[in-house]
């Protein structure tokens, strides 16, 4: 069969596959992302870090596998879940009977193409676009749509810069652009990969293959990049940024995708409006994701017009990601003004074998107004640290860590909140379960709250490096494995002073979690046992200790 017919075919099995179902109902194409079947297990093994040295890799071609089902069952398969819900090795966690954090789907709502074009690298000739005579170039292909068009990219192997720019045009919110590309691989031609400066694109199931090469996998840049949807899309191995949203970038969904062995996801000073939501990232060279950098911090946030190419990133939500095993931490938030992260589950971070760097799941560093509520921290060195070596002039303001579970039980030295600098900080309403030390405040921090907290099996309850810290330590169950152990400007303190000192908090043996259920609390009665606190709603007459709220 001529290259050419194979992709009539082809191309035909594909858009049946992909529009049967838009024609029996109004939803987009499915959602859930399936993680590519390994070609070689050793290329990427499951729970190795980042930083190991990885086996000499194969001929790289071998990296791209051609399409191994008939048309029907790919068509059947293609976008089923296939990643499994907890890692080897990891602890089912529940609230209420379900699992925690709460597990939703996301649709992107693509909408329905107003014309199909299609490019094919075994193209005979230029083409022009047709279902039987497909362009050739796809730099050419991606230059000739029109708002409402839709580009099916057949299978093959596309090597390139490309560039969504120049003469590219930008669709409309009525008619977006869309490229959908279920076996077409994308590598790099010298530059990054794919860049996007064009407004209203919409990408679907794009294969970036990074080679090790130091370039980024997708980049969106300047103020003409809005309105682009990233969805069900797979970047992998290599020593740059898998997706960089640049300055002036704004309305960017990455959503669905599949990101790993890189430099993570990046987004930078200028970049607004930035959603990354259902996405599985893991075993990066450097942290998973990081927002913003010191230098455009909270001391600017409130000084540089949104976009502005020194503004700190703004309006980022980071929300029910899968984040693990990486070199840096899961989540880097250097600099930036409004981030809000929820239903994200973070997991595996130790220090560095080799020069003890890192270790820590969630870094928040020159930021303000951040919250963090209903995630997951699994066995991490330092949970979450909070300020880091600061000049007194960025320090972080205005966080709050409400309603997470934070759990180590697999070393013993270990932090759930490391606070070193910022004002009005609230933790409240988390559990921390057998982290070696629950709080470790330095004596700069001002305005703190820490309260509503079931504290489990710590080693030491709390380091509280001055009073002068505190807006209010208090309502917290810290159930202790022997003797109470504190430490409040540089002294150990007794459960006598906390009854003095901390009056609604409780020492006591025998608090737990049944059945690793935040909702059953054996021990004590947690429900209206808190205190109200800004921006935490509750129910009742007073909030619950813990995360749950009955």
């Amino acid at each position: 069969m001529r290259p050419g017919a194979r992709f009539v075919v082809a191309a035909a099995a594909l858009t049946a596959a992909t529009f049967s179902a838009a024609a029996r109902a109004a939803a987009p194409p499915p959602t859930a992302t399936p993680t590519p079947a390994a070609h070689n297990p050793q290329e990427n093994p499951e729970d190795v870090r980042a930083r190991l040295p990885r086996p000499t890799p194969m001929d790289t071609e071998t990296k791209f596998p051609p399409p191994q089902q008939a048309p029907d069952e790919e068509a059947r398969t293609a976008n089923a879940p296939s990643e499994e819900t907890l890692l080897p090795g990891e602890r089912p966690v529940l609230l209420d009977g379900q699992p925690f954090p709460e597990r939703r789907p996301y649709d992107p709502g693509f909408p329905r193409e107003r014309r199909t074009r299609f490019v094919s690298i075994e193209a005979e000739g230029p083409g022009d676009g047709s279902l039987e005579r497909p362009w050739k170039d796809l730099q050419q292909a991606l230059c000739a749509l029109e708002p409402g068009d839709r580009l099916v990219v057949a299978s093959g192997i596309y090597t390139g810069s490309f560039r969504v720019a120049g003469t590219c045009r930008s669709g409309t919110k009525e008619a977006p652009i869309q490229v959908f590309a279920r076996h077409a691989f994308l590598k790099s031609g010298g530059g990054d990969v794919l860049t996007l400066e064009r407004a209203h694109w919409q990408f679907w199931e794009l294969q970036i293959a990074m080679l090790d090469s130091k370039v980024a996998g997708l980049t969106t840049r300047g103020p003409d990049a809005h309105d682009i949807a990233i969805d069900q899309t797979h970047v992998y191995e290599g020593n740059g940024p898998a997706v960089v949203i640049g300055g002036g970038s704004s309305r960017i969904t990455v959503s669905n995708c599949h990101i790993h062995q890189s430099m993570g996801v990046r987004i930078e000073p200028g970049a607004s409006n930035v959603t990354l939501v259902n996405n599985h990232i893991h075993h990066n060279r450097a942290a998973s994701v990081t927002v913003g950098d010191s230098a455009t911090g909270s001391s600017t946030a409130g000084g540089s017009a949104t976009g502005s190419p020194g503004a700190a990133p703004r309006e980022i939500v980071i929300t029910g990601n899968r984040i693990h095993n990486d070199r840096g931490p899961a989540l880097d938030l250097a600099g930036c003004d409004g981030v809000a992260a929820d239903r994200n589950r973070f997991s595996n971070y130790r220090p560095d074998e080799d020069d003890g760097a890192g270790g820590e799941a969630v870094r928040v560093g020159a930021c303000r107004n951040v919250t963090f509520e209903n995630n997951s921290v699994l066995e991490a060195s330092v949970a979450v640290r909070i300020g880091g070596p600061q000049d007194g002039t960025k320090a972080p303001e205005a966080v709050a860590f409400s309603r997470n579970y934070l759990q180590n039980k697999l070393t013993g030295d270990s932090t759930a909140f490391a606070v070193d600098a910022g004002r009005t900080i609230r933790l409240t309403n988390n559990v921390i379960d057998h982290y070696a030390e629950a709080f470790r405040i330095s004596p700069g921090v001002r305005g703190l709250t820490v309260a509503n907290n079931l504290v489990l099996s710590p080693k030491t309850a709390f380091s509280l490096g001055s009073r002068e810290s505190v807006a209010l330590f208090d309502y917290n169950v810290f159930s202790v494995d022997g003797s109470f152990s504190a430490v409040v400007a540089g002294a150990s303190v007794d459960p006598a002073w906390m009854t003095r000192q901390m009056p609604r908090s409780r020492s006591a043996a025998e608090v737990g979690i049944v059945d690793g259920d935040l909702a059953k609390v054996r021990g004590f009665q947690p429900i209206d046992s808190g205190k109200a606190v800004d921006g935490t709603p509750f129910r009742g007459s007073a909030p619950d200790v813990g995360v749950a709220e009955h």
